[in-house]
């Protein structure tokens, strides 16, 4: 049998191509992100260039601190560096009260160095 769903609204008509049916200028407005990109918060594209810079910095493949896994002070120092570059500045001011700007650059972080882990399938050499 063909179909698994009922045919309704709301339901696809074929669940392999669940775009079925919809016009080729809807498509565009699903593709395009930079409308979600655009919500980020000011402090947030201030401070995840510094991120990207420190992650640079510290990543590589040959450091025993950071492979197969990042050592807790290795993120400490990190997070140091990153603070130093930014704790200056007058919007990180608002946030440096209760650890809250390290904690929001300590999530960065982590978040970053698992995007550089993520593993790849076979075939891609990129």
């Amino acid at each position: 049998m063909y179909h698994q769903y009922p045919m309704c609204p709301g339901y696809p008509a074929n669940p392999a191509n669940p775009y079925y049916g919809m016009p080729e200028s809807f498509m565009d407005m699903y593709q395009d992100n930079s409308g979600l990109t655009e919500m980020y918060p000011e402090v947030y594209r201030r401070i995840h260039p510094r991120v990207i810079e420190v992650c640079i910095k510290y990543d590589a493949y040959c450091d025993p601190r950071m492979y197969p896994r990042v050592e807790p002070r290795v993120l400490e120092e990190m997070v140091d560096n990153v603070y130093r570059m930014e704790a200056t500045q007058p919007y990180a001011q608002q946030y440096t009260t209760g650890g809250l700007f390290r904690s929001l650059i300590s999530i960065l972080l982590i978040r970053e160095l698992l995007g550089r882990r993520r593993r790849r399938g076979f075939g891609y050499y990129f």
